[in-house]
């Protein structure tokens, strides 16, 4: 298990609980878990796909931004 590291943030508590929702999770540290362990994956996503277009596999649209 890695290391744990207790913060205070502050945080838009109807975001958080949508956040939670949408997540299908009941507390609010697993909501930013999973939010965070996301953002990670979706970054590691944007690189493949860009390495892709890199290597002339295809075309890349930012839906994100």
């Amino acid at each position: 298990m890695a290391a744990k590291h207790r913060t205070s943030v502050l945080l838009d508590e109807a975001l958080l609980r949508k956040a939670r929702r949408a997540l299908g999770v009941s507390s609010n540290t697993e909501a930013i878990t999973r939010a965070l362990e996301d953002a990670v994956a979706n970054r590691e996503i944007e690189r493949s796909l860009r390495a892709l277009i890199r290597h002339g596999r295809g075309r890349f649209v930012d839906v994100y931004r």
